[in-house]
């Protein structure tokens, strides 16, 4: 008898992937990250072979050839994602040790060895914890504190006051 060929899906894949789940994707820790904080989840996804969950790193080498270009920015954003759960550090780096490493916290981390955590310490499914959405810092009011100056549009027809008279739009 002949063997039955196994139908493809339609939107298969081939090759390595990252995939997020979605109840990570609507969950508030990742809803509520900003740009750049997801954008880095997104490059470590990149890294995750499938074996490899907490030894994944962000070295500045290798995040510069993958376009970011601001230490500054790569600090804050992983500083965040470890803030919201999505992330943990694994490993401290520094001079002479390599890089840190990280787990993504949807995923079990399969091997330990070379990590400073123990299994009994990682608990999966951190980035559940955040209940609710950060409120959203304000920016400084536009106008001066004492009510007067110009406080106008730049791109207002009408110039401020003092520069002479509006001309006509047509």
């Amino acid at each position: 008898m002949a063997e039955k060929k196994q139908k493809r899906p339609a939107e298969a894949i081939s090759g390595l992937y990252g995939a997020i789940p979605h109840a990570v994707m609507d969950g508030n820790a990742f809803k509520g990250a900003s740009h750049p904080a997801k954008s880095l989840l997104f490059e470590l996804m990149r890294q995750h072979s499938g074996k490899n969950n907490g030894h994944l790193q962000l070295s500045f080498a290798w995040l510069q050839s993958r376009g970011w270009k601001s230490r500054d920015v790569i600090q804050r954003a992983r500083d965040e994602i470890i803030e919201r759960g999505l992330l943990i550090q694994t490993r401290q780096g520094g001079l002479n040790i390599g890089a840190s490493r990280y787990a993504v916290t949807w995923l079990k981390i399969s091997n330990f060895v070379g990590l400073e955590i123990q299994g009994k310490d990682y608990h999966p499914g951190a980035w559940g914890f955040m209940d609710t959405l950060p409120i959203a810092k304000q920016n400084a009011p536009t106008s001066p504190p004492n009510g007067k100056g110009n406080t106008g549009s730049r791109y207002s027809p009408r110039p401020p006051a003092g520069t002479g008279e509006a001309l006509a739009v047509p």
